[in-house]
């Protein structure tokens, strides 16, 4: 039974995203706006009207002495909308001190209401301030006038400096109006109509101008999958985004590079790999069809492109082992340097017989080093042989060992055409080969360079090369020098 494949999930898209952002967060700013003016208005409107009833009073109760009295208090009650009656204690009894009407039908000001009145004093005898909610209507002065709205009322006892008490009651509605309640419930539709309007406008204009060099740069990733090479990646002005499109056209350059230096390295091995094989059948059949060809230096020609195909198949082995998972497995022990790269030469003798190159090695004494012995045989035999490659037409290749500061460094130097400054840095990637400049005498794959440099990194040494154009080449690489009865 076929299953069906599952599709992939789609996630909503940046500008969805931002949208849906925004419009929570407004969604919870809308939410608590309504929520006070629905359930919180009212008692917040309370807790200020009652403290704003004890400061009134404290003003007043400070300018009970001045002679203007009445004018004063007029004054405070149309500021705060509070009906003001304040009466002084003389013995037993109360006088009249003034009044401040701002409803007519103010219960306060009620001469019939001394029930209230007596309560509301024993109250202010208990508390500095006492509050008290009224909101029946019969204590209304005119009953016709309509019925009295929910209010509150404030007492308090205050004795000025020279000695005279003094019985204040203020009296302020305590409810919203309905006009007032109407007008801040319009004002917050609006608000809400015009917050959701903006909110809509400015995240697609925000995720609009996010999203654009992401989406631009999805685009050019896609033809980038696709092998187009000649991309470019615009970060926008993010520094998040900018970053990453600049490591997209670093990458992109690089994976260009690659991919042309893949393509020369086929073309290289497909043309090295053709002559040798050439070679080889063609002796071959001359050797099985013509009597007497079967000679030693026709046997050897064999032998000799044979070899040549091996060093072209070791160096692509060598080079897909440095990238593979043993790359940092060495066995190192201490050995003579010195040794080893005179071993190294005995390897070109038929080079310095048969074909004329002077090889030579300049040492002033044994060095020991510790290290992974057949890498480093490795590294010194790929430097030689690049030097063979690329000399001059002298053939001179020179070998020289400089021991200081505890370093023993080896210097290869040929003779060749020299590498431009620019290109220095380039030589030892993979595949690489300095173009125009070198005449290749022999087979190669432009890898050996970088099995140097990847064994060397293994090491910890120091590496490099200079090089004059049309003056030759000097590669080196240093290794710290031991004693061959150190411990290591």
């Amino acid at each position: 039974m076929k299953m069906k494949k599952t599709p992939p999930t789609r996630y909503p898209g940046l500008r969805g995203q931002i949208f849906l952002i925004m419009a929570g967060v407004v969604a919870v700013l809308l939410l608590v706006l309504w929520v006070f003016q629905l359930f919180l208005l009212q008692p917040m409107y309370e807790t200020v009207k009652t403290r704003e009833l004890r400061r009134t009073t404290d003003r007043i109760a400070s300018a009970a002495d001045e002679e203007d009295f009445q004018t004063y208090t007029d004054t405070v009650a149309k500021r705060t909308g509070a009906c003001i009656t304040v009466y002084e204690i003389v013995g037993r009894g109360a006088v009249l001190r003034v009044q401040s009407h701002i409803r007519g039908n103010c219960i306060i000001h009620n001469v019939s209401s001394s029930p209230l009145m007596n309560r509301l004093y024993a109250g202010a005898m208990q508390e500095t301030y006492y509050m008290e909610r009224i909101s029946d209507s019969v204590f209304a002065a005119h009953p016709g006038e309509g019925q009295v709205p929910e209010s509150i009322i404030c007492a308090r006892l205050a004795t000025t400096e020279d000695g005279s008490n003094y019985f204040i009651v203020l009296n302020s509605e305590f409810e919203l109006g309905d006009n007032t309640w109407d007008t801040l419930t319009m004002q917050l539709g609006l608000i809400t109509l015009v917050l959701l309007l903006v909110t809509a406008v400015i995240a697609v204009v925000i995720s609009k101008y996010i999203s654009r060099p992401i989406t631009q740069m999805s685009t050019e990733a896609r033809k980038l999958a696709l092998g187009t090479y000649d991309v470019h990646f615009d970060g926008g002005t993010f520094r998040e985004t900018a970053e990453l499109g600049d490591a997209l056209n670093y990458a992109a350059k690089e994976l260009s590079n690659l991919d042309t230096m893949q393509k020369e390295l086929i073309a290289n091995i497909s043309h090295d790999l053709r002559t040798p094989l050439t070679m080889i059948s063609g002796y071959s059949e001359v050797m099985r069809d013509i009597p007497g060809e079967m000679t030693p230096e026709n046997m050897q020609i064999i032998i000799d492109e044979t070899k040549r195909l091996g060093a072209l198949v070791n160096d692509i082995l060598d080079i897909s082992a440095m990238t593979g998972s043993s790359q940092n497995t060495l066995h190192c022990e201490i050995f003579s340097l010195t040794e080893t790269v005179r071993r190294t030469l005995d390897r070109y003798g038929k080079l310095r017989t048969h074909d004329g190159y002077d090889i030579t090695f300049a040492c002033d004494r044994e060095v020991f080093i510790y290290a992974d012995r057949s890498k480093i045989l490795q590294v010194v035999y790929n430097l030689v042989n690049n030097a063979i490659n690329y000399t001059g037409e002298d053939k001179k290749v020179q070998i020289r060992q400089v021991t200081e500061n505890g370093q023993c460094r080896i210097e290869v130097t040929d003779t060749g055409e020299g590498i431009p400054a620019e290109q220095l840095p380039l030589i030892w990637d993979r595949y690489y080969k300095v173009k125009n400049y070198y005449k290749r005498s022999v087979a190669g794959t432009g890898l050996g360079l970088s099995i140097v440099k990847n064994i060397l990194l293994l090491h910890g040494a120091q590496f490099g090369v200079q090089s004059v154009v049309g003056h030759g080449s000097t590669f080196w690489f240093a290794l710290p020098e031991v004693t061959p009865e150190q411990d290591m």
